[in-house]
C-alpha cells in the first residue's frame, strides 16, 4: 500500500485541519523556533490525539459499535478526547483511569465527566494491566448485550498510526510555504503513536526532516525498542513500502522525576515560556519536551542546524490541576 492509500483508509472527519504554524519571535538557542499547532484542533478535542481517533472511531462505527473504552491517568488528554469525539458521534464512552481521584473534579477529568462519559479509577495500576482491564471490562459489556470498542492509551496502535502520516504530510507542506530552512521536528514521546507516525509518514514522503522525541514516560532506552516493534508491525499491517533501521530513531530523554510528576524547574519552565510567547505549555507532554529540549541545547548533548519545527501537542486543561504549582512562580515572577 502507498502513502495515500494507506491515509484515505476510512476515517470521520474531528479535528479543525490544518493546523496553523506559527513563529516563535525571537531566537531559540540561534535557531528559529516554529509551533505547529496540533493544540488547536478544536477547543475540547484540542491536541494530538484527535488526528488518531478520527482512524480508530471510524473503525469502532464500521462494526457499529455502541461504546468506547479506552484508558490512561486520572488527568489523560486522551481519554476526555475520546469522550467528547465519541458523544458527538452518537456513542458512550467508558474510561478506565489510574491515580487518586481528587476531592474536586477538575481540567480533562471535569470534561470526560460533562459528557457523561462513565469513568472507573483504580489507584495503582500498569499500562499492560490497566489495557487488560479495559479489555475485562468490554467481556462484561458483551454479555450485557452492548458492543464495545477498545482503544488503547494514547490512541497509539496500527490504526491510530494513520493519523500522524496523515499529519506529516500537513507539514512537509507547511515547512515547504512557510519554514523552508526547517531541519528539526521535535516531538513528546509519550505512547508512541504520533511519533512513529511521523517517522513512517516523513520517510514515505522523503523528506529530510529530522525527527527528535522527547520521551516524557520511560527512558530513551525502554523506548528504542518499542518504537521499532510498532513501527515495524505498523509497516506490516498496511503493507508499507518502507525500510528503516533502528537507529534512525533519535530520542533524547525529558522524563525528569517522571510521567506527569513535575519538577520545579520544569514549571518555572512552562511558566516563562507563556511570558515570552503566548503559547501554554503542559507539565505532562509539552511542557516536559521543551524544557528537556532546551537543557539539551544548552548542556550540548543535542545539536540542531536549521530551523526547528516544536509539534505542540495540546494539553492546556492540565494546567488547571496543577495551580498550585503554578502559584508561588506566577507570584513571583517579575511582570
Amino acid at each position: 500500500m502507498d502513502f495515500e492509500q494507506a491515509i484515505s483508509t476510512s476515517r470521520v472527519s474531528l479535528a479543525h485541519l490544518p493546523t496553523p504554524l506559527e513563529a516563535v519571535r525571537g531566537e531559540w538557542h540561534s535557531h528559529r523556533l516554529f509551533i505547529k499547532r496540533d493544540d488547536l484542533t478544536g477547543s475540547v478535542l484540542s491536541g494530538n490525539k484527535v488526528r488518531k481517533l478520527e482512524y480508530l472511531l471510524a473503525d469502532a462505527c464500521r462494526p457499529k459499535c455502541d461504546v468506547v473504552i479506552t484508558c490512561g491517568g486520572i488527568q489523560s488528554n486522551h481519554a476526555r478526547a475520546t469522550a467528547v469525539a465519541a458523544r458527538q458521534l452518537g456513542l458512550d464512552s467508558l474510561l478506565v483511569l489510574t491515580g487518586e481521584k481528587p476531592d474536586v473534579t477538575d481540567g480533562n477529568l471535569l470534561l470526560g465527566e460533562m459528557v457523561g462519559a462513565e469513568i472507573r479509577v483504580f489507584p495503582k495500576m500498569s499500562g499492560e494491566a490497566r489495557l487488560a482491564k479495559a479489555h475485562a471490562i468490554a467481556d462484561e459489556l458483551r454479555e450485557a448485550g452492548r458492543k464495545p470498542y477498545v482503544i488503547p492509551s494514547g490512541g497509539s496502535n496500527e490504526i491510530g498510526v494513520l493519523g500522524y502520516m496523515r499529519a506529516a504530510k500537513e507539514l512537509v507542506s507547511d515547512c515547504a510555504i512557510h519554514c523552508t530552512e526547517a531541519s528539526a521536528v521535535l516531538v513528546a514521546v509519550g505512547s508512541g503513536g504520533t511519533y512513529a507516525g511521523l517517522f513512517l509518514g516523513l520517510k514515505m514522503l522523503g523528506s529530510n526532516l529530522r525527527l527528535i522525541g522527547a520521551t516524557v514516560d520511560e527512558d530513551p532506552s525502554y523506548w528504542h525498542p518499542a518504537l521499532t516493534d510498532y513501527i515495524k508491525r505498523s509497516i506490516k499491517q498496511w503493507g508499507l513500502p518502507v525500510e528503516f533501521d533502528p537507529s534512525e530513531i533519535e530520542l533524547i530523554p525529558a522524563a525528569g522525576r517522571g510521567y506527569a510528576i513535575s519538577d520545579p524547574a520544569e514549571i518555572e519552565y512552562i511558566a516563562g515560556f507563556a511570558r515570552q510567547t503566548g503559547v501554554f505549555l503542559d507539565p505532562v507532554y509539552t511542557g516536559k519536551t521543551m524544557y528537556a529540549a532546551d537543557k539539551a541545547m544548552a548542556d550540548g548533548g543535542l545539536e540542531l542546524s536549521g530551523d526547528v519545527v516544536f509539534i505542540h501537542t495540546g494539553g492546556v486543561f492540565g494546567l488547571f490541576p496543577s495551580r498550585e504549582l503554578f502559584d508561588d512562580v506566577i507570584r513571583t515572577s517579575p511582570r
